[in-house]
This record gives structure tokens, C-alpha cells and sequence, in this order.
């Protein structure tokens, strides 16, 4: 699942590159100074364990399944430098991998709540399709809060690194609305006893929004 979610993302990639310049010829430039906009965003996120722990003497593994992503992004781009924030929700389901004499049950729902900074950086600036089709390479940082109905893991806060890439196709006349596409390799760290200290998880996400 994960392997083909990530190869869906570049194949879309690789087939729109090439008609970037028809975009440029339909509707023109669209070069400012400075670009503000505002994004619905959604998409994949992924699964994995966020804690190893022991109850009543036996071994517990706490999972979350592969998710859906649903937030905001908003930010100000220039020609080869933007800034923008998420703020985003995962819901997903839980897994307690544990041997019975745990006594535990399995199947809980579980969460990720997401407030991230990222810096943009657009390697080619506005060379195409006058402006209108716009890849970038982002790094940021921020905070991750995990919930379940597990009683280990409640509200636990992790700081999140992240880096990744994507693209951005200005559409319309006026370059709105704009159609993006996002992957991010998230790393999850924290000292909490509630989760593990290391945490690492994939987004592939696409986002629709307006410039102003």
C-alpha cells in the first residue's frame, strides 16, 4: 500500500510536467511579487507503532493503521522562497499487539493532530509556463500530538521534523484555483514515556486553494 500510494503521486508528476508550457500559453503569466494563499489539503498518512511497552507483566504494541489526512495549509510564496503552516487531523484505527494474558482489546480509534511551520523553496523559480507550474522542496518543523482510547497513549506530545516536495499547477484565468500535490517523510521525537522516542511516518497528500 505504501509503495503504490508514493508511485501514484509520481506518476501524476511525471505526466503533467511535460504540459506545464500549455498552461503558460492558455492563460498567461501569473508572476507577483508575493503570492498569499490558503489550501484544503488531504490525502494519505501513514501506519505504524507508535509505542513498546508492558502491561500486567506481558508486552504490548501499540499500532495506528494507515489514516486520512484532512487540514489546512496557508503560507506566502515568492519567486523562489515561501512560507506556510498546516494545521491538520489524522483519524485512523489502533492496534494492541499483545499476548492474552494481557487481557486487552484491540481495534480502538486513534488520532494525530498536526501544526506545522515549512519553508518552501521553488528551484526554478518562475521559469515554467510563464509562472504557472511551480515544483518545490520543503523542510519544517512543528508538533505532533497522538491520542487513542489506549490509556498509554493520551494526548502525547512529539516535536515533528519534516522534509519533502511537491507541485503546484496555477489554473483559471487568473491563476485560481491552484491544484497541489505533497510528500512529506515526518520524523516524530520525544522523551515522553507514552510514546516511542522515534517515530517515522509518510504523507501524500493533494490540496486545492486560492491565491489573494
Amino acid at each position: 500500500m505504501k509503495m503504490k500510494t508514493c508511485m501514484t503521486g509520481l506518476v501524476l508528476l511525471v505526466i503533467a510536467v511535460p504540459f506545464s508550457p500549455a498552461l503558460g500559453q492558455l492563460a498567461g503569466s501569473q508572476e507577483r511579487q508575493t503570492d498569499w494563499q490558503a489550501y484544503f489539503t488531504t490525502g494519505y498518512f501513514d501506519a505504524g507503532t507508535v509505542l513498546n511497552t508492558q502491561v500486567r507483566g506481558e508486552s504490548v504494541k501499540v499500532e495506528m493503521d494507515e489514516g486520512w489526512l484532512f487540514g489546512v495549509r496557508a503560507g506566502a510564496d515568492q519567486e523562489f522562497f515561501g512560507l506556510e503552516a498546516l494545521i491538520a487531523g489524522v483519524i485512523s484505527d489502533m492496534d494492541l499487539i499483545a499476548d492474552p494474558a494481557a487481557n486487552l482489546t484491540s481495534g480502538h480509534d486513534a488520532s494525530v493532530f498536526l501544526a506545522d511551520v515549512n519553508l518552501l523553496w521553488f528551484p526554478v523559480g518562475n521559469s515554467l509556463a510563464d509562472g504557472r507550474v511551480r515544483p518545490f522542496a520543503t523542510i519544517g518543523t512543528g508538533l505532533g500530538i497522538f491520542d487513542t482510547d489506549f490509556y498509554k497513549v493520551e494526548n502525547e506530545a512529539a516535536w515533528d521534523f519534516n522534509v519533502g516536495g511537491g507541485i503546484k499547477f496555477l489554473l483559471g484565468d487568473q491563476g485560481n484555483p491552484i491544484l497541489r500535490f505533497d510528500y512529506r517523510w515526518h520524523i516524530f521525537t520525544t522523551s515522553s514515556s507514552g510514546l516511542n522516542a522515534d517515530i517515522y511516518r509518510q504523507e501524500l497528500t493533494m490540496g486545492l486553494g486560492f491565491r489573494f
